[in-house]
């Protein structure tokens, strides 16, 4: 028991910690030793590095420094020059600046303040941005085409701000006839993302500047030529290669200057597009635009709407385009530098406003009317063809409703019963006569007498369609209708598609509403004027083109005649022809329906009228016509007007004026045509 204690102490004393032996002088030395080893070796490790970097690697690693990349400047071609026929300018080039980024070296923040300054649309460039962001992040993208000079020196004094930024020299597109055939022309614009996509322009810079509509889009590949480049070597900041101090500066103590400055390593000439000569005649083109202006105002004077219109002037003998004109028009000159400022955005939003009436719409080409009495004159042809009509065959007027024999409870009147009454009648009348009266009944009876012929119940449709009707024409201009010819098989598709209020079968009803140019039948006025350049010339279905020549821009040799082949032939009867010739020249005779507009004129005019019916709308007047006695210098001219009433107060006079300017006839212009047609409203109807 005693014991026990003590060996408790003991056990206590044991669990203390031993204290800690002394540091001794040989100690201290060792690790002194120690850590001056290890220091030694660390630097020893450094100035082998150190030494290695500058002394063995220096030269190579300084010209990695120097020598890290290539700068490519566009050095831009010139776009083809676009002429009349007679070399005048329609389309030119002046210098002018870009402004360009690469999307994947700025950011979105600093390409808005970009656009605020250089006078660019943010919300197009930022669309743009973000497109190139996701589709081409590398190559530049265009900010402002034509930027102006003082805004150019304001951002090149702060390019750190913008990095990315590079401002290029360039060409410049110019319209110095304003919007003197817009339409024919198109304009220029930045390339977007999706046009990228298109045959067209596949392959170009995301800054090019490109064709958006008319011959512009259409001759693209031919005007646009090809850019060349100027290379440059430069340093990691974009600055000339060059041996530099610590701080950066030019160890030789010049002047940092732009790489751009000195003479490139290398330079890639460009190629200058072909120019491209058209068919159109400035002079005639002005007096077709003139013309078109008069008749819609005549029209508004009238009463109706007159809210738009297209004149076509051909050469029917080989399809030459001397004036195109389509009315509301547009500024080209608009969309060059793109749409920027309050003042053009407010042009712009003006233009697609729904009072504007399209304006960017070539009437002449993409929109499609009611044929009306102008297109009477191919069914008489077609019952030539079809031997149910000669020359002597007459249809007599009683004034009673008409019907096709196989609906004989059905009723068609005449224009004259419409505008002048019960009883009014056309009397008895052949083919001559009927055209030059227009005289519905006649042409109804045709078409009922070609019914009665036949199984085929697309005859009298596909008959039309040889003379160019619901088919393109084959013109160089994009956005071209085709029009339409029903048929059988269209009208089936569109009562299964759209429903039918009675639902009737395809019939000789369709056949009658035709026979006028009425029903579901649709033309354009190109249509119209190529129909006629076939009666004209004989029988030759012309294609229309407003391309006469692709030139060298620098020395004007022709490469290429524009000159495509006709679309088809068509062989007349003699005597049907005859018939046809006299009916358009009495029209504009002393007993014609369009006697007033041509009865001062030294022209003897063969023409044919027609006034379309639209549902809702005022009608649409058409003229189609040519001088004859001119047969070494033909001219088809075709006016239409959409919401106009008579056709004789508003679009013959035009037809005439068009005529008289195209050869150099005085007269007391078709504002007193216009009047004296006015002066006879019983006939001017048709």
């Amino acid at each position: 028991m005693l014991g026990t204690p003590s060996r408790r102490v003991r056990s206590r004393q044991s669990a203390k910690r031993q204290p800690t032996p002394h540091l001794t002088k040989g100690n201290m030395q060792v690790r002194v030793m120690t850590l001056a080893v290890l220091v030694a070796v660390v630097f020893v490790v450094l100035g082998a590095r150190l030494w290695h970097l500058q002394v063995l690697s220096g030269e190579s690693l300084s010209e990695v420094a120097q020598q890290t990349q290539t700068r490519e400047v566009k050095i831009p071609s010139q776009r083809g020059v676009i002429y009349d026929r007679n070399m005048e300018v329609l389309a030119s080039n002046v210098p002018g600046l870009n402004v360009t980024v690469v999307p994947d070296e700025i950011s979105r923040e600093k390409v808005r303040e970009l656009a605020d300054i250089v006078g660019a649309d943010p919300d197009t460039v930022l669309k743009r941005y973000d497109e190139a962001k996701r589709f081409d992040p590398y190559s530049a993208m265009l900010v402002k085409e034509n930027a102006d000079r003082d805004d150019v020196t304001y951002i090149s004094e702060r390019t750190e701000e913008f990095p990315g930024l590079v401002i290029n020299d360039d060409w410049v597109r110019r319209y110095p006839e304003g919007d003197l055939a817009a339409h024919v022309l198109g304009y220029t614009g930045a390339l977007t993302q999706e046009e990228l996509e298109q045959e067209t322009f596949r392959g170009l810079a995301s800054d090019s500047i490109v064709g958006k509509g008319g011959v512009e889009y259409l001759y693209e590949k031919e005007l646009r030529g090809e850019a060349g480049s100027a290379n440059y070597t430069v340093d990691a900041l974009g600055r000339v290669v060059t041996p530099r101090n610590a701080d950066g500066t030019r160890a030789d103590g010049q002047e940092e200057v732009a790489p751009e400055s000195l003479p490139p390593n290398s330079i890639q000439d460009p190629v200058a597009g072909k120019s491209l000569v058209l068919t159109l005649d400035v002079e005639l083109q002005k007096a077709a635009e003139q013309e078109l202006q008069d008749a819609l105002a005549r029209a508004q004077g009238e009463g109706y709407t007159g809210e738009g219109g297209a004149v076509v002037a051909m050469d029917p003998r080989n399809g030459e385009v001397l004036a195109m004109a389509s009315a509301p028009d547009f500024d080209p000159q608009l969309f060059v530098g793109g749409i920027n400022g309050e003042e053009e955005l407010a042009t712009f939003e003006a233009l697609n406003s729904e009072y504007a009436n399209s304006p960017f719409t070539n009437r002449a080409i993409t929109a499609a009317y009611p044929g009306a009495s102008t297109f009477k004159v191919f069914t008489g042809l077609a019952g030539f063809m079809y031997d149910v009509i000669d020359q002597n065959t007459t249809v007599t007027d009683n004034g009673a409703c008409w019907a096709p024999a196989s609906a004989p409870g059905a009723c068609w009147y005449s224009w004259r019963q419409t505008y002048n009454g019960e009883g009014a009648t056309h009397g008895t009348q052949n083919y001559a006569q009927a055209v030059a009266d227009s005289n519905d009944k006649y042409f109804y009876q045709v078409a009922d007498w070609i019914w009665q012929k036949t199984d085929d119940v697309n005859l009298l449709p596909k008959f039309y369609e040889q003379y160019g009707f619901g088919s393109k024409t084959g013109i160089d201009l994009p956005g071209e209708t085709e029009g339409r010819i029903p048929t059988k098989e269209w009208f089936d598709w569109y009562r299964e598609e759209f429903g039918s209020a009675d639902n009737r079968e395809w019939g000789v009803a369709d056949w009658v509403n035709m026979s006028i140019g009425q029903g579901d039948v649709l033309v354009s006025p190109l249509q119209m004027a190529q129909s006629y350049a076939l009666i004209q010339n004989g029988g030759t279905l012309v294609t229309p083109h407003v391309g006469k020549e692709i030139r060298n821009q620098f020395d004007n040799n022709v490469q290429r005649k524009i000159d495509p082949a006709p679309e088809g032939k068509v062989d007349f009867d003699p005597v049907a022809l005859e018939s046809l010739m006299q009916g358009l020249r009495d029209v504009t005779g002393p007993e014609g329906t369009a006697a007033p507009a041509f009865e001062d004129s030294e022209l003897t005019v063969l023409g044919k009228s027609g006034t379309g019916e639209r549902d809702d709308e005022d009608p649409v007047a058409w003229f189609a016509g040519w001088a004859e006695g001119y047969e070494n210098r033909p001219l088809i001219v075709v006016v239409m007007l959409e919401g106009s009433g008579s056709s004789e107060v508003t679009a013959a006079p035009a037809v005439r004026g068009v005529l008289e300017a195209y050869y150099g006839i005085e007269s007391g212009g078709s504002d007193s045509a216009a009047a004296a047609a006015a002066a006879d409203p019983a006939a001017a109807v048709q």
